[in-house]
């Protein structure tokens, strides 16, 4: 039906019959405007022409948004676009993606570097160690909580401050600065979490999302680098004549687990939390061995059972509901965890240097020195990668001639200790 449209005419258009869903009415005025009336009895402006020999029909509006003058307008220039050729709807929907492609870079922009670090740790922490995975929480965890032990709450990790950083404002500027912050009062550990949030920052560059968000350089450049505080290698050891009270120390540690741990330690040289982690199935008294992890090649290396590590592991006490060596029913991985602070104590009270588990695993390689042991034996026992291209495709010893120098080496430090066994 076609009228000259008035705004009253608009308003008062007849809804279609009961067996008709819509109705049309056309402008006289304007070709190709017509309002459609439903059964509801709601009305909406409607274009409708032809463009390269195809009808097209586009919804303008509801006539109580649009004015009349406004739909008129907007249906001549829907009609120039036909006239050229063009089809309106695509411009609409190039309109619209761009409107799409805005709310979703504001949306991205929201991604905070918090969000991106928690996707980036539990996608990543099955290939990664316990302690590697543990530096990974305790660096970004936020603080504020209570202690699992003793008073007080726990303190803001060196990532904290970068978690609500959102990735698209993660620049130089801003890692110099939180370096600078975080490096102040505890390096080392600032050293560590840049070293860690680089990495993160590497994953996200290979990320389908997050590589638009961030330069994958944002880490390299000089500046930044110069900004990590340069920490010296630690060469603190235990030297020959400290065997004895060393020993004497680690004799009056109350906790057997502890006690334990540290002499296992000292004569066989393992990563600590690969000694933590030591599991019942990873030891066989039959065959006198030890299967324990290499963080290096990412499986299990044997080494022997020496005489005195075998007493000193049968003399721990069981726990039938544990898997663990070195088990715990307080913390929260199951097995024993910080040992230092008794042990800490006690080494400054016999006037000993501070050595920390790390300072007694280079004792073990310090010490065979003494005995002239090949130093590939040393690296397999310890599980130091091979050096030298013989030791890195030909030699791997079978664990016998492991044992022949390695019980060489346990005797000789139970000797210099005054440990009659």
């Amino acid at each position: 039906m076609k009228l000259k449209f008035t705004v009253n005419k608009v308003n008062k258009l007849e809804p279609p019959t009961e067996n008709k869903n819509q109705i049309f009415y056309w402008d006289l005025d304007t070709p190709g405007l017509s309002v459609r009336v439903t059964q509801n009895s709601n009305r909406a402006y409607i274009y409708q022409g032809r463009v390269c020999e195809k009808s097209i029909r586009i919804t303008i509006g509801n006539v109580n948004t649009w004015e009349l003058d406004q739909a008129r307008k907007e249906a001549r220039r829907l009609q120039q676009l036909c006239d050229q050729g063009i089809d309106p709807r695509r411009h609409k929907a190039e309109e619209a993606q761009k409107n799409e492609d805005y709310a979703d870079s504001k949306q991205k922009a929201l991604i905070t570097f918090g969000q991106v670090f928690n996707e980036y740790v539990e996608e990543n922490k099955n290939g990664w160690s316990e302690r590697h995975l543990e530096d990974h929480i305790t660096l970004s965890q936020r603080g504020g909580e209570a202690h699992r032990r003793g008073h007080g709450i726990t303190k803001p990790g060196v990532l904290a401050s970068l978690l609500d950083t959102p990735l698209v404002d993660l620049n130089a500027e801003s890692l110099i600065k939180w370096q600078a912050t975080e490096s102040i009062d505890r390096p080392g550990r600032a050293a560590l979490a840049f070293r860690i949030a680089r990495a993160c920052i590497n994953w996200c560059a290979e990320h389908e999302v997050y590589s638009t968000l961030i330069n994958k350089d944002v880490h390299a450049s000089k500046r930044v680098r110069k900004s990590v505080p340069i920490l010296k290698p630690r060469k603190q050891a235990l030297q020959k004549n400290q065997l004895k009270d060393w020993f004497l120390v680690v004799g009056e540690t109350q906790n057997i687990m502890h006690r334990v741990f540290l002499q296992v330690t000292i004569l066989t040289g393992p990563r600590s939390e690969s000694l933590r982690s030591l599991k019942k199935s990873q030891l066989d008294f039959k065959w006198k061995t030890i299967s324990i992890w290499d963080k290096v090649e990412q499986d299990y290396r044997l080494i022997p059972m020496t005489k005195y590590v075998e007493n000193l592991f049968k003399s721990l006490p069981q726990n039938s509901d544990s898997e663990y060596i070195f088990w715990s029913d307080r913390s929260r991985s199951g097995h024993i965890e910080d040992i230092r602070k008794n042990y800490y104590d006690l080494l400054e009270e016999k006037g000993l240097p501070r050595l920390t588990i790390h300072d007694l695993r280079r004792s073990f390689s310090n010490l065979t020195e003494w005995l002239e042991i090949p130093t590939g034996v040393v690296a397999q026992i310890m599980g130091h990668k091979p050096s030298a291209t013989a030791e890195r495709h030909y030699k791997d010893r079978p664990v016998d001639l492991l044992r022949l120098h390695h019980q060489k080496i346990e005797d000789w430090i139970l000797q210099e200790a005054n440990i009659k066994f």
